[in-house]
């Protein structure tokens, strides 16, 4: 009541301002936009010392980037954009949305064309989208079709006396195999080659229905643009300043130096202000908040109580707080998980999971898979209302898998010995000195089926799934590509994250909802650990420290870019 007392108050104010806009959105409209694609995307904020430290500006969110394209579809008159394509150092997820959010600007009409220097097959594709494609004659490209070349460490381990044992729940959960082996098992070869013919057709799929290029090209490691231009991928060839400086200009060609250009710029301040205008409401009023939390990497064997944001980590404490904040904070109505995650250990997926099913209790939770989703990353997804993904995302991994190592042969070639004392039953599986007792294997192998089990019911309860039909099919480590897991029910759509995000927004039965990305703080101290990996902090009273301060409500670290705050309202 009080806020739309001064949102009544201060109105003719409010309209002032819109009118202004107005004003300078009719001297300042454009009809072409240059673009830079960037070449990373980030998934944490830096925290302010750390960008002291650290000169290279700051990438930024994908979320941000995807709905400024989204932002440009929607501006009147707008005739083209002119991408510059620098080689993307994210995955196959973030590529796809980008290309899905580039078919959206040409299904609306508008032109797009993008340059090239260089770089490989995601390059390539994002190219490929564009409806006209320049680079430099002197360019080339470097593609790499899906393919693999793992490391065995079999020989090496036996040579100098490790032994790896492996106590897995099929045979597809192939992780062991890497320390045991010179080379895969039948079935996990299998599973990877099926992976890999998969992505190669989403590929040719890819390439066909845009630039008609045959993914047999690519087979190439060297492909010069004189090469791309004689089979007519390219449009035309262009230095990189022609195609920067002269975007105005018909096929960015100037012929004389006050030659008229074809276009008028549009600029990023100018796509802010319009959506300003577009946006404005007499009465200020909050809108229904959708968080974004990122998931990215491993998921760490730690319970203790550091609460610390661990870049490219997930620890157990950080998001059970994230967890907790957002189901108490009641402007936050739905919850996404962006997932990026391979797995990692049991426990703590199972811990997550619970949290995670905790907060669907009280609002909508989905996870949005961008490139992987496997063992515990799908295990957190099973706590969700939906799972969504993208066709090239790799998920699966359903199963259980432990390594031990024994040592003892490498012990014994430089003289060192241990003498067990006062062990019990089971007590040698804590050791890495000497072979297990056939008890204690025994014991293992249980343990590993016992997780699988808690693994499977949690799958089965999430997708309405049954035992046989996982361990006949999908389970026992299996993994999969996103649009063939999609079509067999374990996951809801293969749709980019705009999709998702405008599919909540009528779930939620909103007009308008406030789009926040909650990024973790990669501070000071996560970058000393990853300069120097072995460092420790325990010697140090950071505990005490800390506790003096007033303890960081996570919601008040989130980072939204100037033009994603705008777009989202």
């Amino acid at each position: 009541m009080i806020k739309t007392l001064f949102s009544l108050l201060f109105s003719p104010i409010r309209i002032f301002f819109q009118g202004v806009r107005i004003l300078l959105w009719s001297l300042r409209k454009g009809n072409h936009i240059y673009l830079e694609i960037p070449s990373s995307f980030s998934y944490d904020k830096k925290s302010f010392l750390v960008r002291l430290l650290v000169s290279k500006e700051e990438s930024p969110f994908l979320v941000d980037f995807l709905l400024g394209l989204k932002a440009l579809s929607m501006v009147p008159g707008l005739r083209k954009v002119s991408f510059q394509i620098s080689n993307p150092e994210y995955g196959f997820g973030e590529v796809w949305n980008i290309c899905q959010a580039i078919q959206a600007l040409n299904d609306k009409g508008i032109q797009t064309s993008g340059y090239c220097l260089g770089g490989g097959t995601k390059a390539l594709l994002l190219l490929s989208f564009c409806k006209s494609r320049y680079s430099s004659s002197a360019a080339e490209f470097f593609p790499v079709l899906p393919s693999a070349e793992p490391y065995f460490f079999g020989a090496t381990a036996k040579k100098y006396g490790i032994g790896v044992e492996a106590y897995a729940s099929g045979a597809f959960k192939a992780f062991g195999e890497t320390f045991q082996r010179t080379s895969f098992s039948a079935p996990a070869k299998k599973n990877i080659e099926s992976l890999l013919s998969d992505q190669k057709e989403l590929l040719e799929f890819g390439f066909r229905n845009t630039s008609g290029l045959a993914l047999k090209v690519l087979e190439q490691p060297i492909l010069s643009a004189e090469k791309l231009k004689e089979i007519g991928f390219l449009t035309d060839f262009l230095e990189e300043d022609e195609f920067e400086e002269n975007y105005l200009h018909k096929d960015y060609k100037k012929e004389t130096e006050d030659a008229r250009p074809e276009y008028k710029k549009l600029t990023a301040s100018g796509l802010r202000l319009y959506n300003k205008k577009k946006n404005f409401s007499l009465l200020s009023r909050s809108l229904p908040i959708v968080a974004i939390v990122p998931i990215q990497g491993n998921i760490l064997p730690d319970l203790g109580r550091e609460e610390d944001f661990r870049s490219r980590q997930v620890s157990f404490r950080y998001y059970q707080e994230i967890f907790k904040e957002l189901k108490e904070d009641p402007k936050v109505k739905a919850v996404v998980l962006e997932m990026n995650s391979p797995g990692g250990s049991a426990l703590v997926s199972e811990l997550l999971y619970r949290e995670i099913k905790k907060l669907s209790q009280m609002k909508p939770v989905i996870t949005y898979v961008l490139n992987v989703a496997a063992s515990g990353g799908y295990y957190l997804a099973c706590g969700t209302k939906e799972i969504h993904g993208t066709p090239y995302s790799v998920v699966g991994s359903i199963g259980a898998v432990m390594l031990r190592f024994e040592l003892k042969k490498l012990y014994d070639k430089f003289g060192i010995k241990k003498e067990r004392i006062g062990f019990y039953p089971h007590r040698d599986i804590l050791s890495e000195y000497g072979k297990l007792s056939p008890q204690s294997e025994q014991f293992l192998k249980k343990e590993v089926l016992r997780s699988r089990d808690v693994f499977y019911s949690r799958v089965t309860e999430a997708r309405q799934k049954t035992f046989a039909e996982l361990e006949s099919k999908w389970g026992e480590g299996r993994v999969f590509l996103g649009d063939r897991f999609q079509k067999a029910g374990f996951l809801d759509s293969c749709s980019s994250l705009l999709d998702i995000l405008q599919k909540l927004k009528t779930d939620l039965g909103a007009k308008k909802i406030d789009i926040q990305y909650l990024p973790g703080t990669y501070n000071w101290k996560a970058l000393v650990q990853d300069l120097k990996p072995g460092l420790q902090f325990a010697g140090f009273p950071f505990r005490s420290l800390s506790e003096k301060q007033k303890k960081e409500d996570p919601r008040e670290i989130l980072y939204l870019s100037d033009i994603a705050t705008e777009l989202t309202k």
